[in-house]
């Protein structure tokens, strides 16, 4: 990396403060509003403003005085600062570890998070201010480490840390789902191993059946409910990590500590859509095993990766084959070899990893028994186009994030590419690996277009996966060039770098760190609520339908319970999108017939929103394919608003279908 200059590296951070804090007078002034504050009325916020103007002044001052004369001196103050403290090693420890916990305390204080944790840049300004602060830290433990690389480190190590908190608050002994899709994460997993779980066979998950088939191990020791949870965090953690030592092995990097640099920042990279467990299986199968040296092991690996793939997601079938071709097209030149016989053993792989992903999902559907045709919903389902640019439902919209986080990186190796002779890339190696990420990313914005999806990138995952890849062949110098030798080392920009960081940075800082806290007597008191009324529809020879809540029931929390395995809420949702109308028709003449003595389920508030609401056509057409059938025959008996859970019963008499409100 090209450092910057000591008063230019200042100059930013001066200005980049000075940014946060003329933008941060603006969420002062919401909180103020949100909270009803009369600002001349109240000594403690006029104080706040005059301390926060201060401060804004203060570094106004310091970068006006960076672009004069007098400019070196602050600079000069720092350094001598950093080289001649004789206090350093204990000083600058105490600074690190002050930089390293300052922003996780700040995100997770309740009442810091309930004053000021919904107000984006106050959040920016704090994570920055203790960047510098650690940062601090580090060139007082090491004096030979630059300003701007410290300054990375502790950007990424508060990121990390900020990561790593964030999925630790999902591991607890509550007892029911937080969020829409947990409850099928617990239950979905199950169904492998229905027999030891229920006592019956029942069919396998319609829905990414290899992210359940991973997640299915605790149910062999028959696990408590956060042990669940911790198994959740734990693999993900290891799957996403464990892509990261074959792409470093690729690369071949020297330096121990950039080495473990570009490694965790690979790992929070990754986590930025995030990539889902199970996908990054066949990753790190094709990085592991790819070889141009071992046909045999390059086969291997494609193989039993596309297989994984078939199991996993439609649009990951090529995934495998692409990326045994790029890895191919970037380190095998052309070597005078004619277009067809250059190409013909990539080509083969990917037509061949392809079809044996799809055959791959044909096998999984014969052995779960389940119906083909429920298994291509999503190819029947809507594109919200709108989803492209910023929306409700993800404020950065699909389109920009995911040319936030990748548009550094073009810029990267538009750079590398520019720096050697044309003569050096040959221009099919080129094209062919620019088609590659082309495809993938437009697959990727068809993906999280569809309805259910556009609140993230994660469907961009492929894409953000093989840019990685090619990225890091490039940047690294392991692109083998037409003559034979290694692409040679290109110093970036530091502003560059700093741009790479941003966004896997800021994709787990925007979170604040909450850890569940409930009554264990109260959600006990619900159980034993919901026990006697299983209880009292046993007695009568009822069925009952969990429709969200399963835990319950495969982690034998509640008794007496006997698994109806249709219409589960996943599976409804999958079905209403996709507008499965044999599937939604079944449905809607159990609920006529009133089929079940009992249903389980959220709270069902009946209500058509708007567009410009999150996640609106969701909600809709769960309101009119599915709620509606249940609310004309069913009326709610009791209701637990805190734990989100709703007892309905048969309605009696003449039915009432609900009023839209």
């Amino acid at each position: 990396m090209i450092q910057p200059r000591p008063s230019t590296f200042w100059r930013f951070s001066f200005g980049v403060i000075l940014f946060l804090c003329l933008l941060t007078y603006r969420d002062l002034f919401n909180i103020a509003q949100q909270f009803g504050i009369v600002l001349v009325n109240s000594k403690t916020w006029l104080a706040l403003f005059a301390f926060f103007s201060l401060f804004t002044i203060f570094f106004l001052g310091l970068l006006i005085i960076s672009f004069t004369r007098r400019g070196e001196r602050p600079v000069d103050s720092f350094e001598s600062f950093v080289v001649k403290n004789q206090a350093h090693k204990i000083f600058g420890g105490l600074l690190f570890l002050a930089g390293l916990a300052g922003f996780a305390l700040f995100t997770s204080l309740p009442y810091l998070v309930k004053v000021f944790g919904g107000q984006p840049v106050i959040r920016y300004l704090i994570f920055f201010l203790f960047s510098l602060i650690g940062m601090f830290g580090i060139r007082l433990l090491r004096k030979e480490i630059p300003w701007m690389t410290a300054l990375l480190v502790m950007v990424l190590f508060q990121s990390l840390i900020q990561l790593f908190l964030f999925f630790a608050t999902a591991v607890t002994a509550y007892p029911f789902a937080m969020g829409w899709s947990e409850t099928s994460r617990f239950y979905f997993p199950s169904l492998f191993l229905s027999e030891h779980v229920y006592g019956n066979k029942y069919f396998w998950p319609i829905l990414h059946p290899t992210l359940h088939l991973l997640l299915a191990p605790p149910y062999l020791i028959n696990a408590p409910l956060w042990f669940h949870r911790f198994w959740q965090v734990a693999i993900r953690f290891l799957l996403i990590g464990l892509i990261v030592p074959p792409m470093l092995g690729r690369l071949s990097i020297q330096s121990r500590a950039l080495r473990w640099f570009v490694g965790l920042w690979m790992f929070l990279f990754l986590f930025m859509g995030p990539i889902y467990l199970h996908l990054a299986v066949p990753v790190i199968i094709v990085l592991a095993g790819f070889s141009l040296q071992n046909n045999r092991r390059t086969w291997a690996a494609l193989l039993v990766a596309s297989i994984w793939c078939g199991w996993s997601r439609v649009n990951w079938y090529p995934v495998p084959g692409m990326i045994a071709a790029v890895l191919y097209l970037l380190e095998q030149p052309v070597d005078g070899k004619s277009f067809w016989r250059y190409l013909s053993r990539p080509l083969l792989w990917f037509i061949t990893g392809t079809l044996v992903a799809f055959l791959s999902q044909r096998v999984y559907v014969t052995l779960s028994g389940v119906d083909l045709s429920l298994f291509y919903t999503s190819f029947s389902s809507d594109l919200l186009w709108y989803r492209l640019l910023p929306s409700t439902t993800y404020p950065l919209g699909i389109l920009p994030a995911a040319l936030l986080a990748s548009l550094p990186m073009w810029l990267v190796m538009y750079i590398i590419l520019r720096s050697h002779p044309m003569k050096s890339w040959n221009p099919i190696r080129l094209v062919l690996i620019g088609l590659a990420l082309l495809v993938l990313f437009i697959g990727g914005l068809l993906v999280s277009l569809k309805i259910g999806g556009g609140a993230d990138i994660h469907n961009m995952d492929a894409y953000l996966v093989l840019l990685l890849i090619v990225f890091s062949y490039l940047v690294f110098a392991r692109y083998r060039l037409e003559d034979g030798d290694l692409l040679r080392f290109v110093p970036l920009p530091w502003i560059l770098v700093l741009a790479i960081l941003i966004m896997p940075a800021w994709s787990y800082a925007q979170f604040n760190i909450s850890f569940k806290s409930y009554d264990a007597n109260a959600t006990s008191k619900v159980l034993h609520s919901i026990q006697e009324k299983v209880d009292e529809v046993n007695a009568r020879g009822g069925k009952i339908l969990f429709i969200t809540q399963r835990q319950l029931i495969s982690m034998h929390m509640l008794k007496g319970v006997t698994l109806v395995p249709e219409y589960e809420r996943e599976d409804l949702m999958e079905m209403a999108m996709g507008n499965n109308t044999v599937y939604l028709d079944r449905f809607k003449m159990d609920m006529q017939n009133q089929r079940f003595d009992l249903i389980v389920v959220d709270p069902l508030v009946y209500n058509l929103i708007s567009r410009n609401r999150s996640f609106a056509e969701e909600n809709n057409v769960w309101v009119r394919r599915v709620m509606k059938s249940i609310l004309c025959n069913y009326r709610a008996e009791e209701t637990f608003l805190q734990d989100e859970i709703s007892l309905y019963v048969p309605q009696e008499g003449e039915r009432q279908c609900p009023q839209l409100k």
